[in-house]
């Protein structure tokens, strides 16, 4: 790499971080472990279902690796919510996911700096050119860094991008940080990232041709460890339906 900031904490606790702090009451608690771009969506129907089913809702998020790796080491929580759907397989496969929805899609692209100073375009060999601060996710760490390894190693160039970049990040919410520090000009993002409120107006989206950036599945499942498994599937049941949906497209995980 150019320079050597390798900001990979791939079995640390901490990168999990908790939304809301959880109030000590007697309602009914679900545990949700979700994937860092999707928090905005998933705070709405939180709120939604809090106030329909007067329950109290944990999300505890981070990194899809660094849920996944949670679920199966912790055994506990009531539904699990990565950013790509390969993250799923191996709970299906085990049992430890008994159902799943279909919520949205994630897709992936190029994030520059606003008004695109540097005239990048939607061609790979951009993340070659050694004139450019380069930062790509961790393909250990996360569902962003193992699709940029996917389309990477499908274009024949990841290596020589990892070479090149200047720091491999853990997640999403780094790559947007590396491009709204002002000092980095190009990233490889989920599309959805640029809807986020914070995010709003700090960057710019250049869609990858359909060869290289497909449309991922969106899925969220019950875990069959959940202690309040009725009250998860109303969640999966809300998230899954019109509304929900509707709430998934206006953060760019529909069309």
């Amino acid at each position: 790499m150019k320079k050597l900031f390798l900001l990979l904490f791939l079995l640390a606790a901490c990168d999990l971080q908790e939304y809301p702090e959880a109030e000590q009451t007697n309602r009914s608690e679900i545990l949700i472990y979700s994937g860092m771009t999707m928090i905005e969506p998933l705070m709405e129907i939180v709120a939604l279902i809090e106030a329909q089913e007067n329950c109290q809702i944990k999300i505890t998020y981070g990194g899809s690796g660094h849920i996944l790796k949670s679920v199966e080491v912790n055994q506990i929580g009531d539904i699990f919510f990565p950013g790509d759907e390969s993250y799923i397989n191996p709970l299906r496969e085990s049992g430890v996911m008994t159902e799943s929805v279909p919520v949205g899609y994630n897709q992936i692209g190029f994030f520059v700096q606003p008004g695109n100073p540097k005239q990048i375009s939607a061609d790979l060999d951009h993340l070659l050119d050694k004139t450019l601060n380069i930062v790509i996710g961790s393909a250990e760490a996360g569902a962003v860094g193992r699709e940029t390894k996917r389309i990477l190693n499908q274009a024949g160039i990841y290596q020589d991008v990892v070479d090149n970049a200047l720091y491999m990040t853990t997640d999403s919410k780094g790559l947007a940080a590396a491009i709204k520090s002002k000092t980095v000009d190009l990233t490889v993002n989920w599309k959805s990232v640029g809807f986020l409120t914070r995010n709003v107006g700090g960057m710019d989206f250049i869609p990858l041709p359909t060869e290289y950036s497909q449309k991922h599945p969106l899925v969220m499942g019950l875990l069959s460890y959940s202690q309040h498994p009725e009250l998860a599937k109303k969640f999966l049941q809300l998230a899954s339906s019109d509304a929900g949906r509707g709430i998934f497209r206006k953060y760019g995980f529909l069309d």
